[in-house]
């Protein structure tokens, strides 16, 4: 997807604090962070909002520190990364008592024992219904028919039916699923598949030798399908192109500290002439 100004250039921008770099971000991103936030999060969509500049403001504290911290290789690292980064800082905003009882919230062990077994597409999907995602915009994040999502959802039916019912998205346990990402992120083991790895297996770069082993090593790793339906969430609503209109960018600029805007200079034939 094309951008005016491209991601590798944005980023060195932003940690400069330049106007047209952080332009260029929110354009880009807010849309994304905005879905987060429906889909993890209770908050309307003005709370939304607000939350996102809150967490800009998280993002550039101590010199832009955090933001230095984000992949800068490509943008879909960099997406994952804010994507992880977002969901971690949405834990202390939300209200644990905002969540569906029935069912209960699933926890690490509970998510491990019941995709144990299941083929690893069963899994992804199984992952990110509980996730939030209702059936059909897991179509789309996945790339499945009808027919295969509603096959995976098999064990879904046992043991999570109110999930099934949805037709929007939304997280029924932002709190407690938020804890299993962070959780599983922090589990990282010395065999676990490294994310440039997963970028060129979801572009069909990888070679049979490559792809097989990450997907058996995925199929038994709650870290690495983190990892995997994170870069499908993330590259889904890039992929729908949305972008953040510059009306609505200039109130969030107040969130992030820039440089002075220096005005441009006269050019010698103009000053020469009084201009």
């Amino acid at each position: 997807m094309s951008h005016l100004m491209t991601f590798h250039k944005i980023l060195p921008g932003c940690e400069e604090g330049n106007h047209e770099a952080w332009r260029a971000f929110l354009k880009n991103y807010t849309p994304i962070a905005l879905k987060l936030f429906e889909v993890y999060s209770p908050w309307t969509p003005d709370q939304r909002v607000r939350s996102w500049a809150e967490a800009l403001r998280a993002m550039t504290v101590d010199q832009g520190t955090p933001l230095r911290g984000f992949s800068h290789q490509s943008e879909r690292e960099f997406l994952v990364d804010l994507r992880a980064f977002l969901l971690d800082w949405m834990t202390e905003k939300l209200e644990p008592s905002r969540v569906a009882e029935d069912p209960p919230a699933p926890t690490s062990d509970s998510l491990a024992a019941m995709l144990k077994g299941l083929p690893l597409v069963h899994q992804e999907i199984a992952f990110l219904v509980l996730a939030g995602y209702s059936q059909g915009t897991l179509e789309k994040i996945l790339r499945i028919s009808p027919a295969m999502a509603n096959e995976g959802l098999g064990r879904l039916r046992t043991h999570y039916a109110p999930v099934l019912e949805r037709t929007e998205d939304r997280c029924l346990w932002p709190s407690a699923w938020i804890a299993i990402g962070h959780a599983a992120r922090a589990n990282q083991q010395k065999d676990c598949t490294p994310l440039r790895l997963l970028i060129r297996i979801l572009d069909g770069q990888a070679s049979w030798h490559e792809k097989s082993p990450a997907e058996a090593h995925r199929a038994a790793c709650l870290r690495c399908l983190e990892l995997w339906t994170s870069l499908l969430e993330v590259v889904a609503w890039d992929r729908q192109g949305e972008r953040w209109s510059a009306a609505k960018v200039e109130p969030l600029l107040a969130a992030i500290p820039l440089q002075a805007q220096q005005k441009s200079k006269s050019s010698l034939l103009a000053r020469m002439f009084g201009k």
